[in-house]
């Protein structure tokens, strides 16, 4: 396997992870033991922030004064109308500033995935759309470092792309992936379903010049509607060579040349660039190219648990990687999300309870390279966390910070209006 470079940015993102111990079990075994609450965030560790809408978190970063910034979609109720935003926090986890925008006079614009440029603007990406559930374009949204918008890109800081969708009757699209390159070109990826029976359905690429324009050069004005799908995109990679695999998951991948021109073969290479995890995009990828995934699997009766899997970039399952399924300790698990430490250790969240029908926790396990569980993290490797308000839905961002502290993004029930969602952060020691 060749050795992989990946694009450098402010912080790390992922998807859907959820992390815990409570703050009584952290003092007894010593404070600092990883795993455990930081108790200078927040009250004893965990941040809960109620806004009186619905907050749903895609991604957290960490700038470089050590404010937390997070991107999420902010609505009335749940669901309904919902807007691009950032909630920036200070260290201590202190709620500092917000800022949401919404893309013309479209009423659902829903954040799927974001990233930090080098010089700390914030790209924030998904899909905007007239009609829930019925997302006809791609939205891409930059933000200065102190969360305004950027005049400079696109038509005041927003850009949205609607694709032609040949293949398909509706105009419904899914987002799943945003890569940024070293040039300053963002690449983005998505997917039409099929609108009728045998319909092939489409999976789209577009790419963009840094100032949010479409670059020309790529596919036709920048847009490759791809018919039949070679895969459902879930992440992107940039090789050394111009191409790009597109990850479909667990052994399903495709390369397309550098100017969107589908290979009839995948070739390894050298990456340079890569996607970060999100909820809509589970994949993360080792320094050396391969990628590792997880969900969820059967349990047993009512029950379910987790399970992790290594793949090269070629799709192929690497059976030295040290599959099994396991929970967060509780008695039923479900996966949220996956991230990488930068030793290679393999931060895989989800959800937890300790009963069928208990109340939803956080929950956290970290894995080494090579998937056994690092007994030095939580209890055995696993961790779960409650919060004093109604049932987690789980983690859906998470960021390991400079000093190698770890913060989960989740949210939970309002405790007093169930169609709301109120934003849970949680931070552990990492070391």
């Amino acid at each position: 396997m060749k050795k992989t470079t990946l694009l450098s940015i402010t912080g790390l993102l992922a998807i859907g992870l959820m992390f815990g111990v409570n703050l009584a079990q952290a003092q007894s075994i010593g404070g600092q033991h990883a795993g455990t609450l930081d108790p200078t965030f927040g009250t004893g560790g965990t941040v809960t922030t109620r806004l009186g809408v619905t907050v749903t978190p895609v991604a957290a970063i960490e700038q470089s004064n050590g404010n937390i910034v997070v991107a999420a979609g902010i609505g009335d109720a749940f669901p309904s109308v919902s807007d691009f935003g950032l909630l920036v926090y200070s260290s201590s986890g202190t709620l500092i500033g917000r800022n949401s925008v919404a893309f013309g006079s479209n009423l659902y614009n829903d954040p799927v995935a974001a990233a930090v440029q080098p010089n700390g603007d914030i790209i924030v990406a998904g899909t905007s759309a007239s009609v829930i559930n019925e997302a006809q374009e791609f939205a891409l949204a930059r933000f200065t470092p102190n969360g305004q918008l950027d005049p400079t890109f696109g038509e005041g800081g927003l850009v949205t792309t609607i694709f032609s969708n040949p293949c398909c009757e509706t105009g419904f699209m899914t987002f799943s992936s945003l890569l940024l390159q070293p040039n300053g070109q963002i690449v983005v990826a998505g997917s039409a379903p099929p609108g009728r029976r045998n319909s092939p359905g489409m999976m789209v690429l577009a790419r963009y010049n840094s100032n949010g324009s479409l670059d020309t050069t790529f596919g036709t004005g920048g847009i490759v509607e791809q018919i039949p799908p070679p895969v459902s995109p879930a992440a992107l990679a940039l090789l050394a060579n111009g191409s790009y695999l597109v990850e479909g998951g667990p052994g399903s991948v495709a390369e397309f040349g550098s100017t969107g021109v589908l290979q009839s073969t995948v070739t390894p290479g050298t990456v340079v660039a890569a996607s970060q995890p999100t909820a809509a995009s589970p994949i993360a990828f080792q320094p050396n190219g391969d990628y590792v995934t997880a969900s969820t699997v059967g349990g047993g009766f009512q029950k379910t648990e987790v399970e992790a899997f290594r793949f090269s970039e070629t799709g192929v399952e690497d059976p030295s990687f040290n599959s099994f399924k396991f929970n967060f300790g509780g008695v039923t698990s479900g996966f949220g999300g996956i991230a990488l430490q930068s030793n290679g250790e393999i931060l895989v969240a989800g959800s937890s309870a300790l009963t069928r029908s208990g109340q939803g926790l956080f929950g956290v396990a970290r894995l080494d390279s090579n998937g056994e569980f690092d007994a030095t993290f939580g209890t055995g490797g696993t961790l779960t966390t409650t919060f004093a308000g109604s049932d987690s839905l789980g983690v859906s961002a998470l960021l390991i910070q400079t000093d190698g502290k770890i913060v989960a993004v989740g949210g939970e029930i309002d405790p007093q209006n169930d169609n709301i969602l109120d934003l849970t952060m949680a931070r552990y020691f990492g070391n």
